[in-house]
């Protein structure tokens, strides 16, 4: 067998599919703990619209993250991509000229409507009206990955993974029985307990996200203000998230949940109830840039993590980036190699 995955949220998921596509065998390996991926937003945007800007790799990312995901879509023959414009709210009149000169330029011109939008949107606090994002949505990341983990039952087992039992081979390696010429780990931010990558700056995040019923909202559009809110379909919308830099546990708090609400309060003003709320830890980098290679000592042991919070746009190609080292000696790009950080660790 090719290739040991361990962990499979987003990108477990897109490395194996890397994998498939490339006619490569594997073998998943996941815990099936609280991960980011199956309660993240999935929202694709490649741009920063705190400061008007590209997103590092942006449109890059997004044009070979869409193909992507049609390609899964289309085999599942399970719907798991929503379109949908992103709003964004202005929060003050001097953003109209911030967005006119930014939606100017390359790049952002393909996602920045210039049209400054001063019509109300129903059930919206929008006072200095709102900015279009096109060629933007959201992927459905728990039904992406509830389906594809079932698409490949025979080659997936739930199980929590002991570092312990990986045996160096001439040939490969070995764990408990599974013999793999290379293992990828994709754990999120559960890498913090692994020894062979746990000297990375993996920083985290938690984010705590309420999902709302709003029926008089009617938005399909993705609202961008303080939080976004993104609908879910059957007047549920997903809220958030919250970035919290200390705490590291899995609990979501009534000081999470009152931020939430807050925030949630200045962008509508129709009547909501609170169906769940939820937390999460995103894999986020010191640096703000992927994870990915090769163990200094181990060549056969490598990694795949720090997606962040747009896991869903950066996942596909760092995937791809990470095969192509592996089995083609393709460079990876330097800003995402760990041989970056090889001082501390």
């Amino acid at each position: 067998m090719d290739t040991l995955i361990v962990g499979f949220g987003l990108a477990g998921l897109a490395y194996t599919e890397t994998l498939v596509l490339s006619n490569k065998t594997f073998h998943v390996i996941d815990a099936e703990s609280s991960g980011s991926s199956a309660i993240a937003a999935g929202i694709y945007n490649p741009t920063v619209l705190k400061r008007f800007n590209m997103t590092w790799k942006g449109q890059e990312l997004h044009a070979f993250a869409l193909p992507f995901y049609q390609t899964i879509e289309k085999k599942l023959q399970h719907k798991i991509n929503f379109p949908a414009p992103i709003f964004k709210l202005f929060g003050q009149a001097a953003d109209h000229n911030q967005w006119a000169v930014a939606a100017d330029r390359a790049g952002l011109s393909l996602f920045l409507d210039a049209t400054i939008h001063s019509s109300s949107i129903a059930g919206v606090k929008s006072p200095y009206g709102f900015g279009k994002l096109n060629a933007c949505g959201r992927i459905d990341t728990r039904t992406l990955i509830e389906v594809y983990r079932n698409s490949i039952a025979n080659h997936y087992q739930q199980a929590s993974f002991d570092y312990s039992a990986v045996e160096q081979l001439e040939d490969g390696l070995l764990y408990k029985g599974i013999h793999a010429q290379d293992i990828v780990f994709c754990e999120g931010y559960a890498m913090v307990n692994n020894p062979f990558f746990n000297g990375l700056p993996l920083v985290g995040s938690k984010g705590q996200i309420l999902i709302i019923h709003a029926p008089e909202l009617q938005s399909e559009a993705i609202l961008k203000g303080p939080i976004f809110i993104a609908p879910l379909g059957d007047d549920l919308y997903w809220a958030g998230a919250s970035f919290e830099q200390k705490d590291k546990t899995l609990a979501t708090s009534p000081k999470g949940k009152a931020w939430l609400v807050a925030k949630i309060e200045q962008l509508i003003d129709v009547p909501y109830t609170i169906e769940e709320h939820l937390c999460h830890i995103r894999p986020t980098v010191l640096d703000r840039r992927p994870l990915l290679g090769t163990h200094k000592k181990y060549k056969n042991i490598h990694l795949l993590n720090g997606m962040g919070s747009r896991g869903v746009l950066t996942a596909p190609l760092a995937a791809k980036w990470l095969c192509d080292s592996i089995h083609e000696g393709i460079d990876l790009p330097r800003e995402v190699d760990i041989s970056r950080f090889e001082k501390i660790t």
